[in-house]
């Protein structure tokens, strides 16, 4: 299959996904509650956005020199597909069950289930391409299923735990293009 087709689904996907986050976006009454479970729900909302951008971004990236796609690179691809598509429910019920240690477990399985076929498909893509790309992003890769993975035991000791990790995981992304960026520019 060619690669157009193959970016074309999961750019339509990634899309419809984060209108479905939108979507549930629920206005909060004008009392000082409402207005601060708003907040909440935005503070989550931002960290799902966040985390579906940067898969968008780095599936972009990593298929970059790849000319054409085979099947098992398709199936990692919808697996990475179906998983994110979790995410509305995943926020969703962190959103209003943000005490309970099952909304943190679910955000944590979803997000971790989505970094790890992400992580798949981007061993995938090394071998379909030939790219050469540093050990620092399968380090990353690793450690943010590792962190996810380990925010399902801290939920049970305290949900700011899990939540810190939540925070901490799409922040290390976000930020680590730019050490390569600056590193790449020196060289």
């Amino acid at each position: 299959m060619k690669k157009e087709r193959f970016e074309a689904i999961t750019d339509a996907v990634m899309a419809i996904i984060i209108t479905i986050m939108a979507l549930e976006i629920e206005l909060p009454n004008l009392s000082e509650v409402g207005v601060n479970d708003f907040l909440v729900q935005i503070i989550i909302y931002i960290i799902s956005y966040a985390f579906i951008a940067i898969l968008w971004i780095n599936h972009h990236n990593i298929f970059k020199y790849v000319k054409i796609v085979d099947h098992t690179t398709l199936w990692l691809n919808f697996l990475l597909l179906f998983s994110t598509s979790l995410i509305p429910l995943a926020t969703r019920t962190i959103d209003e069950l943000f005490y309970d240690n099952k909304s943190h477990i679910i955000f944590a399985l979803v997000f971790g289930s989505a970094t790890l076929f992400y992580f798949l498909l981007d061993e995938r893509s090394l071998k379909l391409s030939g790219d050469t790309r540093t050990a620092d992003t399968r380090k990353m890769n690793i450690i943010a299923i590792v962190l996810f993975a380990l925010a399902i035991p801290l939920s049970y000791v305290n949900v700011y735990m899990s939540s810190a990790i939540f925070v901490l995981v799409p922040t290390a992304y976000f930020l680590l293009p730019r050490k390569f960026l600056n590193k790449n520019i020196a060289n």
